[in-house]
């Protein structure tokens, strides 16, 4: 007999004692994590004055890119290097004594900034004042052992939200330099940090919780043996590291490449600083949710195209490509100390030491390599590319050491968690896709000069289905049974050999996507029913959505007006004449595209009409409502062109909004409907090398009879994947299946169950 499935356990309420210690305890907790997040604040903002009047800095002592990129790194470096020694202090004595001394010696190189008379002597005061950056991994160790590991990722989100404390000062020093001179900004910083300190040390408390390491050589010894702690630091080089080259950097980038005036430039690294840092809790919310893992693995993806935006010598697409990585770095920087606890829950400051202060020198560096890249080379964007590369080899490092053992450990997690992960993971994803159109958009219209205001209703229109549609598939993509076809074929893929792989996913492309061959073998009417429409779909995407986005505009020659040129992402291609075929061909190609969808819909209304098979099963929304919406935009494309050529535009403009509607409808219906079809089909290429290779694989062995009957592949899979989707088919008394009985002995045994019960029936 089969095992039903296991009930789900309830947990008892817990008595109302414990629910009042708990409370007490966790408003202790929530005390602690403010004045651990205030404290952060003041250092950061601190260690960014530098940074905000580095302009300021240049003018004065005349300095060159490289000096100026020299002198906003300097506190970076000794705040990085720092932090190794700080977080081990605050696993060995704790984080109270440690961040309030921290923030009195902090002062003193803060007051002596405005006494300097020379740029060594500033570069050495501002090398000093770094030290406030160190007071991250004192914070981190202070703070996460008020927690509960559950609530760790979103707690030092919210920490991190000292990350502000630079914005702060970037934006608002230099406005109140105005009023009350630069070096009282200084100053009195000094004052409120050494008041902040004494303060911090009265109301602040260890937890008691605490462990601390037994050494200094334990410690070491530690960050020695413990590769995962390396890597984590080569995370938070790349997410912390490029928050921070980004806030320091930003003011002198946007006013050498961009001609900005310091307020406006300052202005805008504020806004990338406040975007990142709002973004920091919401990276550790969703770690604590789905996994820091799976958070790191969309960050490091996003981050390469828009890298690669950065390089772009335009406003436009800096801006999308500056505030995107913002919004990444910020989530990944969450994100990676999610994982530090978990990983090293007795050795967190001493790790988060190690991790801050990678983090640290990734900021350090990048200031440096784009001032030689503007002073030698008089160009930058080697810079940004060197941050696509390096986070596209984060991307598959995390993928190799991380993701694998979240997966699995996500197999025991309840089934609540696992659809709560499954949609924060497609959401994710949907939003990083379509920010990616959105940018693919930008760049391809160049800045949108290519692009018609006309068509902006289709473009939104676009965007929010590639939201839906990425949404849906990636939620399909998670079902258990699609997860295996999915991973199983490109496991097959890769297994064949790039060259053998890809020659055979052509041919199966060829045949089950463009010539859909299997269709043929049913029947001649569906087949034709299906290449019409196919093709006719086809060919107006190919054309529609690449003139909506600006990718393609035609232009005519300034000297023959009866010469076209034809733009492609904003490059000139190929010219052609009016009045030629091919001129005909191309200007209305929607048209045959448009016959080509209406034959395909009346064959596909006279089988549906005719065909009892498909009437008994058939339903509107399903299969009539997609044939409609063809159907109107076929008809009233055409009719456009109708009124254009033979009317004199009579009614040009009500079919034009007629045809919009029609072709919106369409749009919105993809993620939901029938449509969906279209984006799920080229999967069945993967089906096909799962087959083939079942084929050619090792059989499974009947364990009743011995024989061999399907794949072995396949049996193992559905061993794997029924238990996910609720089905245990475990036999009792027995250490397999039922999926691994062949054919003929299940129906054995199904008849001998059915005798059985007859013979007790009849006593």
């Amino acid at each position: 007999m089969m095992r039903a499935p296991k009930a789900a356990i309830t947990s008892r309420p817990k008595p109302l004692r414990d629910r009042s210690r708990e409370d007490a305890a966790s408003s202790r907790a929530n005390l602690q994590l403010a004045l651990g997040t205030l404290s952060f604040t003041i250092c950061f903002a601190a260690w960014g004055l530098i940074s905000a009047f580095a302009p300021r800095f240049r003018e004065a002592f005349h300095l060159t890119a490289t000096q100026t990129a020299l002198l906003v790194a300097a506190p970076v470096l000794l705040g990085a290097l720092l932090r190794v020694a700080t977080g081990m202090l605050a696993d060995r004595f704790g984080g109270r004594a440690v961040f309030a001394l921290l923030m009195i010696i902090v002062a003193v190189p803060a007051y002596v900034v405005p006494m300097v008379p020379s740029y060594r002597m500033l570069l050495y005061a501002a090398f000093f004042l770094g030290m406030a950056g160190s007071s991250f991994a004192v914070g981190i160790g202070f703070v996460s052992r008020w927690l509960p590991p559950e609530r760790q990722g979103g707690a030092l989100g919210i920490y991190g939200l000292g990350n502000i404390g630079q914005s702060a000062a970037v934006f608002l020093g230099p406005v109140l330099a105005v009023a009350v001179g630069w070096q009282n900004i200084f100053r009195g910083m000094a004052a409120l940090l050494v008041i902040w300190g004494i303060a911090f040390f009265l109301f602040a408390h260890n937890s008691p919780r605490a462990v601390r390491p037994s050494s200094l050589g334990a410690m070491l010894r530690l960050l020695s043996r413990e590769r995962l702690s390396w890597v984590l630091s080569l995370f938070y080089f790349l997410t912390f590291g490029g928050f921070v080259a980004f806030s320091i950097y930003l003011p002198v980038l946007l006013k050498d490449q961009f001609g900005l005036k310091p307020a406006d430039a300052g202005f805008r690294t504020a806004g990338f600083v406040v975007l990142a840092t709002l973004a920091r809790p919401l990276g550790g919310w969703i770690a604590d949710k789905i996994g820091g893992a799976r958070v790191l693995q969309a960050v490091f993806l996003g981050i390469i195209p828009l890298a690669l935006l950065l390089a772009w010598p335009s406003m436009l697409p800096f801006t999308v490509g500056a505030l995107g990585c913002a919004f990444l770095l910020g989530n990944g920087n969450g994100a990676v100390f999610k994982l530090v606890p978990q990983y090293f829950p007795r050795d967190v400051g001493t790790v988060t030491g190690l991790v801050g202060a990678m983090g640290g020198l990734g900021g350090f560096f990048p200031p440096l390599l784009l001032g030689f890249l503007r002073d030698h080379l008089h160009i930058i964007w080697p810079g940004f590319a060197l941050l696509a590369l390096l986070s596209a080899v984060l991307w598959r490092t995390n993928a190799v050491l991380f993701l694998g053992e979240q997966q699995a450990a996500e197999l025991t997690f309840p089934a609540s968690f696992t659809r709560t992960a499954h949609r924060i993971r497609a959401g994710v994803a949907a939003t990083f896709f379509t920010g990616l159109l959105v940018a693919a958009i930008v760049v391809g219209s160049r800045n949108l000069q290519n692009f018609d205001p006309a068509l902006v209703i289709y473009t939104f229109a676009t965007v929010f289905a590639t939201w839906g549609v990425v949404y849906h598939y990636r939620v399909w993509l998670d079902k258990p049974p699609t997860r295996v076809y999915w991973e199983r074929g490109w496991q097959l893929f890769r297994k064949e050999g790039m060259c053998r792989g890809t020659v055979r996913l052509v041919r199966l492309a060829t045949t089950h996507l463009a010539a859909q061959t299997f269709i043929r073998r049913r029947s001649l009417l569906r087949w034709w029913m299906h290449q019409l429409l196919f093709w006719g779909c086809i060919l107006a995407a190919l054309i529609t959505f690449p003139l909506v986005f600006g990718w393609i505009s035609f232009q005519t020659l300034p000297t023959d007006q009866q010469t076209y040129v034809v733009l492609i992402y904003g490059f000139p291609t190929q010219t052609f004449r009016l009045h030629t075929l091919f001129a005909g061909l191309l200007f209305h190609a929607l048209d045959i595209a448009a016959v080509l969808v209406l034959g395909g819909v009346a064959l596909s209304l006279w089988r549906r009409f005719r065909d009892r098979g498909a009437q008994a099963v058939q339903s509107f929304a399903l299969d009539f409502l997609p044939i409609i919406l063809l159907f109107a935009i076929s008809v009233t494309g055409f009719a456009l062109t109708v009124s254009q050529k033979w009317l004199s535009g009579e009614f040009y403009g009500f079919l034009a909004i007629l045809h919009a509607i029609t072709v919106i409808g369409a749009l919105l219906y993809l993620p939901f409907g029938k449509f969906f079809h279209i984006f799920q089909r080229p999967a069945q290429v993967g089906v096909k090398f799962y087959q083939a290779a079942g084929e050619a694989g090792e059989p499974a062995v009947c364990k009743r009879c011995g024989g061999r009957f399907a794949s072995r592949m396949h049996i193992e899979d559905l061993n794997r994947v029924l238990p996910q989707v609720g089905f245990d088919y475990r036999i009792e008394e027995s250490q397999f299946t039922w999926q691994e009985i062949c054919p003929a002995c299940k129906r054995k045994s199904l008849s001998l169950a059915q005798l059985r019960l007859r013979e007790e029936g009849h006593g």
